[in-house]
């Protein structure tokens, strides 16, 4: 016998996550500390001038969390101070990252198409293995972005 597959998705749940995280994607994309990662690149030629290191080869330090299910701790209660939500199981932690990353727009062309498509793809952090520290340890991640 074949059964169709069962799904509940507990409404309380779906509150808390919109309350936490935003109802719209652009509330999320700034709400949801556990998807994002911030970068700050730099030319590593900055710090080598005179070596043969290519312009367009850049290190970045990057910054991430994970586990953060509440403002300062994963708990939430109503307005009646009753706890809605316990998951102070789940460990808070910060990830810190050191990894290489490129420049697309030290890349020389005379098509304004791939200028303007370096330009932007220089926006973003450029999938790489990385170094993550976090948790009071040093690991190696395989690729990070």
């Amino acid at each position: 016998m074949v059964l169709p597959p069962e799904k509940y998705n507990d409404p309380s749940l779906n509150e808390r996550s919109d309350e936490l995280f935003g109802k719209s994607s652009p509330e999320r994309f700034l709400k949801d500390y556990n998807g994002q990662t911030y970068w700050a690149s730099a030319p590593i030629k900055l710090i080598l001038p005179k070596s043969k290191i290519p312009d367009w080869l850049c290190f970045s330090f990057g910054y991430g969390a994970e586990g953060m299910f509440g403002g300062t701790e994963n708990l939430a209660r109503d307005a009646n101070g009753n706890i809605i939500f316990d998951r102070r199981d789940i460990k808070r932690y910060r990830q810190w990252y050191l990894a290489p990353d490129i420049d697309w727009s030290k890349f020389n062309t005379k098509s304004w198409g791939l200028r303007f498509l370096f330009k932007v793809l220089s926006a973003f952090k450029f999938p790489a293995p990385a170094l993550e520290l976090s948790n009071g340890g040093l690991k190696m991640r395989a690729l990070v972005f």
